[in-house]
């Protein structure tokens, strides 16, 4: 009777055993394709960006054509006030970005381009986000003078379907774009590229590929090493939930997922990195990093831009992967400040950035939002009462 007993125990830890073994082929497979093909915002969350970023805050949207056949869509503004009140949050869990319109409906359409022009920035998102996602920093810099350009590289938001190039393919890309945004009076000299995670990259690998060289660059969190990034992606939270990927995912299984992709996108993510670019670079480049960031090691980071004078590696206590391209009233006027003393700099010589908001997280004030968004909503209940500065914009 006991062996009788024991037989569904059995057959439930074999059903388990077998379960995990076939996880543990799946769950790499899952991680490659990830790799090859990022995942994208849903439809609907892709309308409601577009009617927010037209009628809510007034951006303009175009796309160009390239000669490899890729459309890319870019969403742009000129130096202007918005009538807009922003607001960001971060805590050790998460973080978020809200804005709030303080005038009437009709704003966006009815506060002219009256600020004097400093520029252009263009704006690259990261991995599985979308040129719209940029608003925040977009806002921030045109408010400051700067034109502004957020770009879908391909695969992102309304641009072609491309398998992912890491940065070099993408700042090709780039590379035919600014002539066209040049032709269609989208920008004004000089340029400055600001980039976060995968588009961090992307600006890295640009710095030194357009005609015209970009005067100064801010990446926030680039992959130093494409291979050393996806390794860290599971204790990170990224393609799989933490549980399942300490459980299944061991260092030999991502790198069948990295070897997988490498073959399938005909790149070499072991050796791929920005540093050969920076090398050849003229511009004058910033790079941020969170130090609780666990998807961008310190030390990569650091050989990377060894021996670079022209390069500035700065570490934002507090803050980590989710939280630093979201953290517009942390570090939204030092950068507009950092650009503004680059162009006055000789061109042999580099401004160096300093930061005087770094709020440790007890110094920090408690600030709550009702009523707004659901995702500022989810946040808050996440954070219960979340530590946070905010600011309201100038209205002109």
């Amino acid at each position: 009777m006991h062996s009788l007993r024991s037989i569904p125990r059995t057959g439930i830890l074999l059903g388990a055993v077998l379960l995990l073994a076939g996880c543990a082929e799946i769950v790499p497979r899952y991680v490659a394709q990830q790799i090859e093909h990022p995942a994208r915002p849903g439809q609907t969350l892709v309308q409601f960006e577009h009617q927010l970023a037209r009628h809510y805050i007034g951006f303009r949207r175009s796309q160009v054509r390239l000669a490899n056949g890729l459309s890319l869509v870019y969403w742009y503004s000129a130096p202007r006030a918005f009538d807009v009140q922003q607001h960001d949050q971060h805590g050790r869990h998460g973080a978020s970005w809200s804005l709030k319109r303080t005038g009437m409906a009709l704003a966006p359409y009815l506060l002219p381009a009256r600020l004097p022009g400093k520029g252009t920035v263009l704006l690259l998102p990261g991995w599985s986000m979308n040129a719209l996602l940029m608003s925040q920093w977009a806002i921030t810099f045109a408010q400051r003078g700067y034109h502004v350009v957020m770009v879908d590289l391909p695969d992102q938001g309304g641009s072609s379907p491309a398998p992912p190039g890491f940065g070099p393919a993408e700042a090709n890309d780039l590379r035919e774009l600014v002539p066209q945004l040049e032709l269609a009076s989208a920008i004004r000299y000089p340029l400055y590229l600001f980039g976060v995670s995968y588009g961090a990259d992307v600006a890295l690998f640009a710095a030194d590929r357009l005609a015209q060289a970009p005067r100064g660059v801010i990446a926030l969190e680039p992959f130093a090493n494409v291979a050393s990034a996806i390794r860290r992606a599971p204790d990170s939270g990224l393609f799989i939930p933490l549980w399942l990927a300490h459980l299944l995912l061991t260092r030999a299984e991502m790198d069948a997922a990295i070897d997988r992709a490498d073959r399938a996108l005909g790149l070499d993510l072991y050796t791929l990195s920005p540093r050969p670019a920076l090398l050849r670079a003229s511009a004058c480049v910033l790079i941020v990093r969170g130090s609780r960031d666990r998807l961008i090691g310190a030390r990569g980071l650091a050989r990377m831009v060894h021996g670079l004078p022209r390069v500035q590696l700065f570490t934002a206590r507090t803050y980590d992967h989710l939280s630093l391209p979201i953290a517009v009233q942390g570090f939204g006027a030092e950068f507009a400040r950092w650009m503004g003393s680059v162009a006055q700099q000789p061109a042999r010589r580099c401004p160096v950035f300093r930061h005087h908001r770094d709020y440790p997280p007890f110094l920090l004030r408690v600030h709550t939002t009702p009523g707004t968004t659901w995702l500022t909503r989810y946040f808050d209940r996440r954070f219960n009462g979340a530590l946070a500065v905010t600011q309201a914009t100038a209205k002109g």
